[in-house]
């Protein structure tokens, strides 16, 4: 409702969110002590807590001890594998976890502290919620709408301790050249992406990744490496990413059919945002749609 310019005295209004975010194998375990994780990488963040025993974790070549309270956080494709030592038993809990909020990856990707002790800021910044997610995950009614939502609140509680401590403790540093360069970038693919969902989509949709990396002073290989050190994904990927989250706000409009959504996204037909939406999610886009609207 809008109020009259003379009638208006002071006003305060939250910031517009859209943002995404995904967990994936949130879990605490215990193992024997004789257990070892092989080397691996994944294309999320980690946040992986020690709570009895100790734990050797190596990331990217270089070795740590993990005591209890000390806590381990991962960027994507950190090559990384675990293992007992003491020959007792361990417990540990593990979240994984990706998010499309371009300052908050950032952030994490920015960051080139992967361990941070018990006492640490970090570490006392986000053990209340992890403390709250453990206690969810063990619960046997965390399917329940009302759990589901305390998880979300524990979540969101964890991303606000991590984001405010790493602001915090970058605040007195200048951003590298890279890491303006990567903003850029990603301000050019978000234009791209709200281009096709303004009806200028075939204008602006026909810049290329190449074209991109021209405009802002380098070759697409040069771009990619940078784009991907300072968010943890290559521009392509984080165009899919922002464009899936697209499809699904549309797809959740009743007014909207399949295939406006298809042209509201500059895709020339149905069958080949079908296509990739199903890659993208595993479902077709009527079938997603139809959770929503029964």
């Amino acid at each position: 409702m809008e109020f009259p310019p003379d009638r208006m005295r002071k006003e305060y209004m939250l910031p517009d969110i859209d943002s995404t975010f995904r967990v994936f194998a949130a879990h605490w375990r215990t193992v024997a002590g004789d257990w070892t994780y092989p080397l691996h990488h994944h294309p999320l963040f980690e946040v992986n807590l020690v709570l009895s025993g100790v734990q050797e974790m190596s990331v990217n070549g270089r070795k740590y001890v993990q005591k209890p309270g000390d806590l381990m956080l991962l960027n994507p494709v950190d090559q990384h594998e675990s293992r007992v030592i003491g020959r007792e038993e361990m417990t540990y809990y593990c979240l994984h976890f990706d998010v499309d909020e371009r300052s908050f990856r950032e952030l994490l990707c920015r960051n080139r502290i992967c361990f941070h002790k018990a006492g640490s800021i970090l570490a006392d910044a986000v053990r209340p919620a992890l403390n709250k997610l453990l206690e969810l995950t063990s619960d046997e009614t965390a399917s329940r709408v009302d759990s589901r939502m305390r998880i979300l609140s524990a979540l969101f509680e964890l991303f606000a301790g991590l984001s405010g401590t790493l602001s915090e403790q970058e605040s007195q540093m200048t951003p590298t050249r890279n890491a303006q360069t990567a903003s850029k970038v990603a301000a050019l693919l978000e234009r791209e992406i709200e281009g096709a969902l303004d009806g200028s989509g075939d204008r602006f949709h026909a810049e290329t990744i190449a074209s991109i990396a021209a405009m802002v002073g380098y070759s697409t290989s040069a771009m990619n490496r940078i784009f991907t050190e300072v968010y943890g994904m290559s521009p392509r990927q984080y165009m899919s990413t922002l464009m899936l989250k697209k499809s699904k706000l549309l797809l959740m409009d009743p007014e909207l059919s399949v295939e406006a959504v298809s042209i509201r996204l500059g895709y020339k037909n149905i069958a080949h945002f079908s296509r990739q939406f199903k890659r993208w999610t595993g479902e077709s886009p009527s079938r997603f749609r139809d959770r929503y609207h029964k």
